[in-house]
């Protein structure tokens, strides 16, 4: 191909680039510029019922759960086995079969405590044997031995005294012998020496006497009196021991009974499982020393607990009406009441987060099929007005303390003072100055700028000009104070 016809091709597309730009600008620009009515989107005025309400989520719980705990504790271990344990969604009678905790740890303790407990029992027996010979010696002493005793020394000092007068009698006799001299001196100092040892023996006897009668026996009381204490403290010692011991055994047998958990009262059984934890209730899962295993439910006093921003929560109390849809049932949404509202909010997550307070709401006549853990969409209703004129909020233009709508007016628009009421968050009640049948626009800013509400703003606020109900208005928001 020449190519002259390949620069006369480029300059033809050129050429015809440039002029559709040009008129594509040009009707760009003509329809930003004013926009038909037809092109608005438009919301015709009618009267309805007004429901203002704030809607949460939360979980479905009974409002009375019965908590099933592990009681079980588990020394020196991470916690209990769980070997056996009912499915979830049984509904279980009081006293039926739960959930059942690996023992056999428990029960090789409980072997181990029975020895120790019957080597206390021993000790026991030992140390009481012990106390009852030492109070038996105390009264033998006092009854038998210590009479005896001094029986035996009491004739001492008796034949002691016999000796010396009959030494006495002897050396008499010698000395009137001597006298006569039939007895030599040798003789008679033979016989008043045994008279001086029969009186030096009477003597020793009776300080034996005197001794035994009031040392000795004082002594030998001390030391009766002080062996039974001492086995007195060995018994009690012996008590305490096998006591402690044998606590120790009725606490493992105690233990051993909780491995094996029955139902405290009737409900369905549901298990207390705990995603952000990690927790699974299974057979083969440990649990904890006062974990809580199973929840059993009263499912005819079931409630939705939800938290209420604190935007909303000044006008949600007890008593108001909700509705309640399951999002596993969402076509049969269920009838529900505000129960409770917390007077404090919930501990901030992080720092800026909203303040939240937590809200219980009860089911009315929950059905058979409701389950604890559903997710629920709880709807409070806090105010109704019914057959009342409401817009969407889109269409309201708030200018200086005052609200407008742009009605429509043949191919124009109207800028419409008007006086609102409550809304809730999708809709707004208009008091004055719409009436039914009229169409406002929900894109008011295509049609008006504020520039443009402020020029005219005056001539609405005069009488005379165009509308009667624009200047009604006017006066009844001055008088109000919108």
């Amino acid at each position: 191909m020449p190519n002259w016809v390949i620069r006369v091709i480029v300059f033809v597309v050129v050429i015809g680039g440039c002029v559709g730009a040009y008129f594509l600008y040009n009707t760009q620009d003509d329809s930003t510029s004013e926009a038909p009515v037809d092109d608005a989107i438009v919301h015709v005025v009618e009267r309805s019922d007004f429901e203002a309400f704030v809607t949460e989520t939360g979980d479905v719980a009974s409002a009375s759960n019965r908590e099933v705990r592990c009681e079980v504790q588990a020394l020196g271990a991470a916690g209990t086995t769980i070997l056996k344990i009912v499915d979830e969604g049984t509904y279980v009678e009081e006293g039926d079969f739960i959930v059942e905790f690996d023992s056999s740890a428990l029960e090789n303790d409980e072997t181990a405590q029975k020895i120790v407990v019957a080597n206390n029992q021993a000790n026991m027996i030992n140390a009481e044997s012990q106390l009852e010979n030492a109070e038996r010696t105390l009264k033998e002493f006092e009854k038998g031995l210590f009479q005896q005793e001094l029986t035996l020394i009491e004739g001492e000092v008796f034949v002691a005294q016999e000796s010396v007068e009959r030494s006495l009698a002897k050396l008499d006799h010698s000395q009137r012998l001597a006298a006569s001299g039939f007895l030599s001196s040798v003789q008679l100092n033979a016989d008043r020496f045994q008279w001086e040892k029969a009186k030096r023996d009477l003597k020793a006897a009776e300080l034996k006497l005197t001794v035994y009668r009031e040392f000795t026996r004082e002594k030998l009381l001390g030391e009766y009196l002080a062996a039974i204490k001492q086995n007195k403290a060995q018994v009690e010692a012996a008590q305490s021991t096998l006591d402690l011991a044998t606590s120790r055994l009725v606490e493992i047998q105690e233990q051993i009974k909780k491995c094996r958990i029955l139902a405290p009262a009737q409900g369905q059984v549901v298990y207390a499982d705990d995603e952000r934890r990690n927790i699974i209730i299974e057979e083969g899962a440990i649990i904890r020393d006062n974990q809580v295993v199973v929840r059993l439910p009263d499912i005819q006093n079931m409630e939705v607990a939800v938290r209420i921003n604190e935007s909303h929560i000044n006008r949600v109390v007890a008593g108001q009406v909700a509705k309640i849809e399951l999002d596993a049932d969402p076509d049969n949404p269920l009838d529900g009441e505000v129960n409770e509202v917390a007077a404090y909010p919930f501990p901030l997550r992080w720092h800026g987060a909203p303040l939240e307070y937590d809200t219980k709401v009860t089911i009315v006549d929950p059905p058979p099929s409701l389950r604890p853990g559903l997710r629920a969409k709880v709807r409070i209703y806090f105010e109704k007005e019914p057959a009342v004129i409401q817009v969407p909020l889109a269409a309201i233009i708030q200018h200086q303390e005052r609200h407008f709508c742009l009605v429509r007016d043949g191919k124009s628009w109207e800028p419409r003072p008007i006086s609102v009421g409550p809304n809730n968050n999708t809709h707004v009640i208009v008091a004055t100055g719409l009436a039914e049948g009229e169409v406002v626009t929900l894109t008011p800013f295509r049609f008006i700028k504020r520039s443009e509400l402020e020029e005219i703003l005056p001539s609405l606020d005069t009488p005379g000009r165009g509308s009667t109900v624009a200047t009604e208005v006017a006066q009844s928001e001055g008088a109000s104070g919108l």
